[in-house]
């Protein structure tokens, strides 16, 4: 084992290779620290054990072993589902805001709440990278929104960068709303 003594920069001072001498021989100051390096061949550190996780040999069960095993999480969802079978049933349906989906359709202008923010929407029905339901995509007018159409590595539609948005149908309102000029000067 070898004692290595660096400064606040991470810059090697010195090796503390006398063993008879106190830490303060080597002078520390505040913030350095001292490396340690193991150089016994049979050590766990040799070859990387300590640091490649794929050289440690993993614990397997097989699942008839563990089916018979008492207190793991199986056990305590299954006990859980037989007291509640609701707790199985998904929170939200395939079909949530279908309806309100049914009356917006790609290619309307829209007003999003909250905020007031227009745009045209692009995209409507379910998004298999969000949760269930129904979604409606939009391409705002301003770059307001969070992405370019793809949500999660899926694109469900195209627009430019920080312009789009995937928004429950209760939050878009779909109507004659004309983009706005951001410089028009309000009546006063």
């Amino acid at each position: 084992m070898v004692l290595q003594l660096f400064d606040d920069n991470d810059k090697k001072v010195c090796d503390m290779n006398e063993d008879s001498q106190p830490l303060g021989f080597y002078s520390p100051l505040d913030g350095y620290r001292i490396h340690i390096v193991d150089m016994d061949p049979s050590s766990m550190t040799a070859g990387g054990w300590l640091e490649d996780t794929s050289l440690v040999e993993k614990y397997h069960i097989s699942e008839e072993s563990y089916g018979k095993l008492d207190g793991t999480f199986r056990k305590f969802k299954e006990r859980l589902i037989s007291q509640d079978p609701s707790i199985a049933q998904p929170k939200i349906s395939e079909d949530y805001m279908q309806d309100l989906a049914a009356n917006i359709k790609v290619g309307d202008r829209c007003e999003v709440d909250p905020g007031g923010k227009r745009g045209v929407v692009m995209f409507v029905g379910r998004a298999e990278t969000l949760p269930p339901g129904f979604w409606v995509g939009v391409q705002y007018d301003e770059p307001v929104g969070k992405h370019d159409g793809m949500v999660k590595g899926k694109r469900y539609f195209s627009c430019p960068p920080l312009q789009g948005a995937m928004l429950r149908p209760d939050k878009v309102k779909v109507g004659d709303y004309p983009e706005q000029d951001p410089f028009e000067e309000e009546e006063i």
